[in-house]
């Protein structure tokens, strides 16, 4: 992981932030590609769950409902980033199952809504791989697990 000393700590929380702000250049988009693939790939050698993973994923609450199939009750999310993110729910639902969602997040007034498929599901808690999701909320859901990761937020 990036360490307060590493000049790259600051200058990828500069941009999580622009990213989660929705100010993110394109200028600035190839930068913020290459530190968080870097920041990734820190993670994926320091062992553990991410050595699979293609996206960068971290501890996260965000308020979730799922529309459809079936509006279920608002369900929290344990962790979210670009590629999808994991929410705690009672149900079992079968992998493959499409889910539209809507994810609130502080940074917009609007409601994220977004498509995805159940990868794993157990009692307690499913995996959600994103389906088609817009580059800027990619982003500023990518800037989201970026911070908490390195700020702890």
């Amino acid at each position: 992981m990036f360490e307060p000393g590493d000049p790259r700590h600051q200058e990828i929380l500069h941009l999580a932030n622009l990213a989660v702000g929705d100010q993110l250049h394109d200028a600035q988009r190839p930068r913020w590609r290459e530190l968080v693939t870097q920041l990734l790939g820190n993670i994926r050698s320091e062992g553990g769950m991410a050595e699979r993973r293609q996206h960068l994923r971290a501890p996260a609450e965000l308020d979730v409902e799922i529309l459809a199939p079936d509006e279920m009750a608002s369900l929290a999310t344990s962790t979210v980033g670009s590629g999808g993110l994991s929410i705690r729910i009672a149900e079992v639902i079968p992998a493959g199952t499409q889910l539209d969602l809507s994810i609130k997040v502080p940074q917009r007034k609007v409601p994220l809504l977004v498509q995805g498929q159940v990868i794993w599901s157990r009692p307690g808690e499913l995996g959600l791989a994103f389906v088609d999701l817009y580059q800027n909320d990619r982003e500023l859901l990518e800037g989201i697990a970026v911070k908490a990761l390195l700020e702890g937020d």
